[in-house]
């Protein structure tokens, strides 16, 4: 059942990541391929064509899902900016208000932008400005600004901004000189955005009003997160350490927040309902809860901000309540293979993001595993008090090892990075989430309306505190990181470890040496690969990798860096400069001639690199002197800000 959904998943992914789009003979060509194996498999006997038709449905859904991406990329409405625009002014309604550290962000619904043409002016804008926010959402206003096309991918395998800025209609991004003034139009004709900016502003206002629970603690921020979706009030070195632990899944809005919710809204209102005996002897109560937690998570849904990864939740969670409605097994490959292709039929661009693949990853890889468990009649059924709490004890630790598993490949290779104490983190948090700040938030929820809410607030903050107390010890990983790091995962590494979870999900034991062999093989072609010593990202940023970690020369440029050196240690470089990095290595930088010189074991190797090329490169070095390879050329798709010129 799986191999449908998941061909399409990956025709889908196959057009997202291509460096230019299909022109006609190759769908021409692609169709008359598979015409011509249609007509192979029907000559073949009846014995041999069950196989042989397995696969030709698999490459036509494969085919499908290229098809109707590059119908939906090619057909949508985005104006994303070409060129860079300074000192404009930019007028529209406010839509988000967000804050990070010490710099806020405004997404505005585009009016005008001066001296610009109207069929070229982007809808939406990201604009930072400095400090807190003071203007909420629904607001006119008007700022003084410079512009820049969403920053597409600088480094093969990064993030690709632009690509999910296009399909989010987000035309710029750029900073604002000064302060945004309210401006003098009213609210906008159109309906939708009306409610849309009064439910932003009721999300804010209840976020700032959640944060400030308990003197404002870092729980209370969490609290604030997790019931509106709104992470402002939260600091970088909060997140950091969540990231670190891997508890960072706590502050997306994803599948964990939409299960727990529905299932107390469930629990409540099954209940609460079977103690009315006329009712529950004559009308199947746990529909009408399933129905009432529905549409609870449809009203969390639409209040948290209805994000991509809300939306997939909220699709894969309303796919299990609805099979669970026409008595269907809730928790089913069925309901996973339907949620696919949902969230594919919606957000084609999707598949190409953490958010998915995890997601996914994580919730086939546990219904395998309780599915294969189920069957071997293995499951703990003890009765009683102890009982109770040992399956318990096992879900929990079965949850987090099977989903830390599953994701791990995924983390590595867009994050480059893993949090080698996630398993204990989440043995020892989850509990904690699950039996007590889940509970008091929906308690919260409830309250919320009458204003009585503050003793559950409190207490739901008080447990998220202690929560943030276990991610900070957990995050410190006592040096794992280095001493197991193996570099950055090779795509085909990640591929085959992937190809292999696959096998395990859908064919369970039966194919699990294949899957471990696969995985095998996948970590020894990791540990053989070759990684660069210097990475040059065609914008002047220059890295370098010297023992375990990379480093960042201060070339002099300044301007977006890739996301994946982001966090690498300044070099400082003004206007030369030599550093010891480890025990025997040296590196010396002239700005002047961009040469680059790094000494191993007494060895000079010398690489000069021009700033003002726009050529990214990588570059290896060796016994024979410094190897270099060329970044492919910028890709030419929709998103592209040379589009459609890039074709001809």
């Amino acid at each position: 059942m799986l191999w449908m959904p998941l061909s399409v998943v990956l025709g889908a992914m196959t057009y997202f990541s291509l460096r230019g789009e299909p022109g006609v003979f190759w769908y021409v060509g692609a169709g008359i391929c598979l015409i011509s194996f249609y007509l192979f498999v029907r000559r073949l006997p009846k014995q041999i064509r069950p196989l042989p038709e397995l696969i030709l449905l698999m490459v036509c859904s494969y085919a499908a899902g290229i098809i109707y991406s590059a119908g939906v990329a090619n057909t949508f409405s985005s104006k994303p900016l070409t060129s860079p625009v300074d000192r404009v002014m930019v007028e529209g309604w406010l839509e988000e208000v967000s804050s990070s550290g010490s710099s806020s962000r405004y997404v505005i619904d585009v009016q005008s932008i001066s001296n610009f043409p109207k069929d070229q002016t982007p809808e939406k804008v990201r604009l930072t400005i400095r400090g807190e926010p003071e203007l909420i959402p629904g607001r006119y206003i008007r700022c003084f600004a410079s512009l820049r096309p969403p920053p597409s991918a600088m480094l093969p395998g990064d993030y690709n901004f632009a690509q999910q800025a296009y399909f989010q209609k987000l035309g710029a991004v750029g900073f604002v000189f000064g302060r945004c003034n309210p401006g003098r139009l009213s609210e906008p004709d159109d309906f939708q955005d009306r409610l849309r900016y009064r439910i932003n502003s009721s999300r804010h206002a209840l976020a700032e009003r959640l944060s400030q629970t308990n003197g404002g603690s870092s729980g209370a921020a969490l609290a604030a997160a997790v019931m509106t979706g709104d992470r402002s009030f939260l600091s970088e070195d909060v997140q950091e350490d969540l990231r670190g632990s891997g508890l960072a899944h706590l502050l997306a809005i994803s599948g964990l927040h939409m299960g727990l919710a529905a299932g107390a809204f469930y629990f409540v209102l099954f209940r609460l309902l079977a103690l009315v005996e006329p009712l529950s002897l004559r009308v199947p109560v746990q529909k009408i809860a399933g129905i009432g937690a529905l549409l609870a998570i449809t009203i969390y849904l639409v209040f948290s901000g209805a994000s991509i990864s809300t939306q997939r939740a909220y699709v894969m969670l309303g796919t299990g309540l609805l099979f669970g409605l026409l008595d269907r097994p809730v928790v089913s490959f069925q309901a996973l293979a339907f949620a696919m292709f949902a969230v594919v039929l919606i957000s084609p661009w999707a598949v190409t993001t953490p958010g998915f693949q995890m997601s996914f990853a994580a919730t086939a890889a546990l219904i395998a595993a309780y599915r294969h468990r189920l069957q071997s009649g293995r499951l703990i059924t003890s009765k009683g008090a102890l009982g109770k709490f040992r399956e318990f004890l096992y879900g929990v630790v079965l949850t987090s090892w099977v989903a830390g598993l599953a994701t791990l490949p995924f983390a590595l290779y867009h994050f480059d990075r893993a949090a080698p104490l996630g398993f204990f983190a989440n043995l020892f948090v989850m509990p904690i989430v699950t039996l007590v700040s889940v509970p008091l938030a929906a308690i919260t929820a409830i309250l919320l309306p009458f204003g009585w809410e503050d003793f559950s607030l409190f207490l739901l903050a008080r447990s998220l505190d202690l929560v943030f107390s276990l991610a900070s010890f957990f995050a410190d990983d006592r040096g794992l990181t280095d001493w197991a790091s193996l570099g950055r995962i090779p795509l085909m590494s990640a591929i085959a470890v992937s190809m292999a979870l696959i096998i395990w999900v859908i064919h369970g034991k039966s194919q699990l040496k294949w899957s471990v062999l696969i995985t095998g093989l996948a970590v020894l072609g990791w540990m053989i690969a070759r990684s660069p010593d210097v990475v040059y990202d065609g914008a002047g940023h220059i890295f370098v990798k010297l023992e375990r970690d990379w480093h960042s020369l201060d070339t002099g440029v300044r301007g977006l860096e890739p996301l994946r050196y982001v966090d690498a240690p300044v070099l400082e470089c003004d206007p030369d400069c030599t550093h010891k990095v480890g025990a025997e290595s040296f590196l010396s930088f002239t700005r002047s001639t961009g040469e680059l010189t790094i000494t191993r074991r007494e060895r000079d190797f010398k690489v000069a690199i021009d700033l003002q090329s726009p050529s990214g490169r990588n570059i290896y070095i060796s016994a024979n002197g410094p190897d270099i390879k060329f970044h492919p050329q910028p890709a030419c798709r929709p998103w592209s800000k040379t589009w459609p010129a890039c074709r001809e």
